[in-house]
């Protein structure tokens, strides 16, 4: 049987997302991914991914986020925020500065981390993931 190998890009929050979920299994993330399409085979062209914890974590900071942008666009317009638990914990005008303080202070937690811009949420538009097999 051959291995074959894939790559595939992930946001620093899905990946911590993805590296969280892999430890409670206690399995690296190649395994725990292989495994998991291993037992639940994709049989249709769209694959779902159950929701997890992680995405009512994830809700329940964006709506904090959402509550508090008007005092946050008056008083950090432009800079980098950090939303914990429905709290501002930490700010910066230096992404990977805020970043790193806030994987410190909670690693292995959801943070909401987002520029403060003109308006709260920006539309993005993104074509869907394709793995792409390698070949060697």
């Amino acid at each position: 049987m051959m291995t074959r190998y894939i790559q595939v890009p992930l946001s620093d929050q899905r990946y911590r997302q993805l590296k969280a979920w892999a430890n409670r299994r206690q399995l690296e993330i190649g395994e725990a991914v292989a495994e998991y399409l291993v037992e639940n085979p994709p049989d249709s062209q769209e694959w779902l991914i159950p929701p997890s914890e992680e995405d009512a974590r994830l809700e329940a900071e964006k709506q904090a986020y959402l509550h508090l942008y008007p005092q946050l666009k008056e008083q950090f317009w432009g800079k980098h925020v950090a939303i914990y638990q429905g709290q501002l914990v930490d700010h910066d005008t230096d992404y990977a500065a805020l970043f790193e303080r806030i994987d410190d202070r909670f690693p292995d937690e959801f943070v909401w981390l987002t520029q403060v811009a003109d308006k709260p949420m920006e539309t993005i538009s993104f074509r869907s993931p394709r793995f792409v097999e390698e070949t060697t």
